[in-house]
C-alpha cells in the first residue's frame, strides 16, 4: 500500500501527525464504521462510548479510550443522550509500531489527567500559528505515544516509565517559555534528579531539556520579527533572552540566518 497525502496518510518517519481535536456528541448519535491507515486515539473526557470488536458490544466510560491500529476495522458509536466529548488523534510513525498489535481494544489510563494535559496541549498545537508547532506537536505527540505504551506496559526504554512526569514538565516548560524556565524546578515536578530528567526527557521528545525550550523561543521570535516588526533586541527579551548576542547566536544556529536577514526576509 502506498503512502497518501490526506489526513489518512502512512507515516513512515519515527513519529507524525495527521489530525487532532475535540468533538461533543449532543445533537445526533454518531455511528462509525471504517478502516483507517493510522493509529487511532479516542480519549472520553465525559459520557462514553461503545466499540464492536468481534461481534462483541465493549462499554468505553469517562477517563478510557478507544484505540485502533492502522487497518483494523473501526466500528464505535456516541448517543446524543450522553452528551460526551472525546479528545482525538490520528497518527503514525515507528515509534508507535509497537501499539500495532492486539487490534481494536479499550485502553484505560493510570495518568489520566496527564493523557488529557498531552491532548490538550497537542490541540492547543495543531490550531496554533507559526513554525514552533510543529516542534510542539511532536513533543506532545511523542508523550501521548509514551503514555499509551505505558498504560499498556510496553516497557524497555526509561521513556515508557516516566511520560506522565515529562507531561508535567511540559506543561510547566510552555506556560513559562518566555519569561524564565526554571529546569531544576521543571526536574523536581517530574520528581526525578537534573541528570535523569534530562535523559528521561530526551528520550520523550527527542530534544535535552535546554535544546528544546531554545527552539521554542526562535521559533516565536520568527513572527515577532517578521510579521510584528520587532527589532532584534525587542524581540529577544519578549522570547525570553537577556542576552540579544546570544539570542544572535541561537537564532543563526537553529535557523541558518541571523534575526535581522530573517527579519528582512531571508530563508
Amino acid at each position: 500500500m502506498g503512502a497518501t497525502y490526506s489526513s489518512d496518510r502512512i507515516i513512515e518517519s519515527e513519529i507524525g501527525l495527521n489530525s487532532c481535536g475535540v468533538q461533543t456528541v449532543s445533537d445526533r448519535d454518531w455511528h462509525v464504521k471504517r478502516v483507517r491507515h493510522d493509529f487511532t486515539l479516542m480519549f472520553i473526557s465525559k459520557g462514553r462510548a461503545a466499540m464492536t470488536v468481534d461481534k462483541k458490544r465493549i462499554e468505553v466510560g469517562e477517563g478510557e479510550a478507544l484505540f485502533f491500529p492502522p487497518g483494523v476495522e473501526q466500528n464505535y458509536v456516541f448517543l446524543r443522550e450522553d452528551n460526551s466529548i472525546n479528545k482525538w488523534v490520528h497518527f503514525g510513525g515507528k515509534l508507535a509500531s509497537p501499539l500495532e498489535s492486539g487490534g481494536a481494544r479499550k485502553i484505560a489510563f493510570p495518568n489520566v489527567k496527564d493523557l488529557e494535559n498531552a491532548l490538550d496541549g497537542l490541540v492547543r498545537a495543531y490550531d496554533g500559528i507559526g513554525e514552533q508547532r510543529e516542534a510542539l506537536k511532536t513533543a506532545y505527540l511523542r508523550v501521548i505515544v509514551a503514555l499509551l505504551r505505558d498504560a499498556e506496559s510496553r516497557t524497555g526504554k526509561e521513556a515508557t516509565k516516566y511520560p506522565h512526569r515529562i507531561s508535567v514538565a511540559l506543561n510547566y516548560i510552555h506556560i513559562n517559555a518566555y519569561t524564565k524556565v526554571d529546569l531544576d524546578y521543571a526536574a523536581s515536578l517530574s520528581y526525578l534528579s537534573r541528570d535523569r530528567f534530562n535523559h528521561v526527557f530526551k528520550e520523550v521528545t527527542g530534544f535535552a531539556p535546554n535544546e528544546y525550550v531554545r527552539k521554542i523561543r526562535v521559533e516565536r521570535a520568527k513572527p515577532l520579527l517578521r510579521d510584528e516588526g520587532m527589532t532584534v533586541r525587542e524581540c529577544a527579551e519578549s522570547v525570553g533572552f537577556d542576552d540579544v548576542n546570544y539570542f544572535c547566536r541561537v537564532f543563526k544556529k537553529e535557523t541558518g540566518v541571523t534575526p535581522k536577514k530573517y527579519a528582512e526576509g531571508g530563508n
